[in-house]
């Protein structure tokens, strides 16, 4: 199938646990709302991702680095709070199986985001046109379907694919860049919760609570350490599209766990996406020589 250097197969294995890990936390996010205020929720995320890794490097006893503190700045507010701050808020509205919906557009996102440094043919276009009709099709092509909540959850995307974009250039350990912007983002945070007047918990649930804990804490830093990973291993693009399959286990899970009703229509969308993202992998990473 798709041909890579030496460890290249590490990726692949990475990629599907963080996809599947994904989908998974989006459900078990959503079990949460009856307890937590959204925005106390992405703290919480970020508080525990932030905890995991420190236990991590403090274990595997990995030096800290030096860093632009601007550049990591306008990285931790793109990735980690305009990013979720938005999806927090969006979610607590919206179907599991929209949100798998939405988070189809994230390779057309980074296409754009990545549009000069791409080569460009008719059938890589054809392809990208292949994967919005697949879309229109999710959506049963009625776009009074596309709120506020929708916009928003957009808006996210764009924000993270231009964090994930940025990270390219980074030459620090993984872990502790990504620590250093879960630091940021958690002072923030914390700045901007202080300021809230809504009440940020009510009933706490133990169970649904632990679980967002494990998928959504310290799930998320195995996600974007393993994004970080395969955007200097394969580039920001190809990472992308592998990412892009977390819908798929974002709307299974929302079968299973949210009890929505089967549809036809999206499981189309979903196929013509899949088809056609697996086509442009493949001749990116052909094109690339991975």
């Amino acid at each position: 199938m798709f041909k890579l250097k030496k460890g290249g197969f590490v990726i692949y294995i990475l990629l599907f646990l963080a996809n599947a890990t994904w989908g998974l936390n989006i459900i078990i996010t959503k079990f949460n709302y009856d307890s937590f205020d959204p925005l106390f929720l992405v703290y919480l995320k970020i508080f525990f991702s932030m905890l995991s890794l420190l236990v991590y490097i403090y274990f595997k006893k990995i030096p800290f680095e030096k860093a632009s503190f601007k550049q990591v700045v306008i990285n931790t507010n793109l990735i980690n709070v305009l990013n979720f701050m938005m999806t927090y808020l969006a979610l607590k509205t919206i179907k599991g199986s929209q949100v798998a919906t939405i988070n189809c557009l994230s390779p057309l996102i980074m296409a754009c985001i990545t549009f000069k440094q791409q080569k460009w043919n008719f059938k890589k276009i054809g392809l990208f046109f292949f994967i919005l009709v697949g879309f229109f099709i999710t959506i049963h092509f009625d776009f009074s379907t596309l709120n506020i909540s929708f916009f928003m959850m957009l808006g996210a995307l764009l924000f993270y694919n231009i964090g994930n974009y940025r990270l390219r250039s980074i030459n620090q350990n993984l872990f502790i860049y990504n620590f250093y912007m879960f630091f940021v983002a958690f002072v923030e945070l914390t700045v901007f919760l202080l300021f809230q007047h809504e009440q940020l918990f009510y009933h706490i649930y133990r169970f649904p609570f632990w679980l967002f804990v494990l998928s959504s804490g310290i799930g998320y830093a195995f996600i974007q350490s393993v994004s970080f990973f395969s955007i200097k291993k394969i580039g920001p693009f190809s990472t992308s599209f592998f990412m892009a399959f977390n819908p798929l286990f974002t709307y299974i899970f929302s079968l299973f766990f949210l009890k929505e009703s089967f549809d036809w229509m999206i499981l189309i969308g979903f196929l013509c996406i899949f088809i056609a993202s697996l086509a442009i992998l493949k001749e990116t990473l052909k094109q690339n020589k991975f």
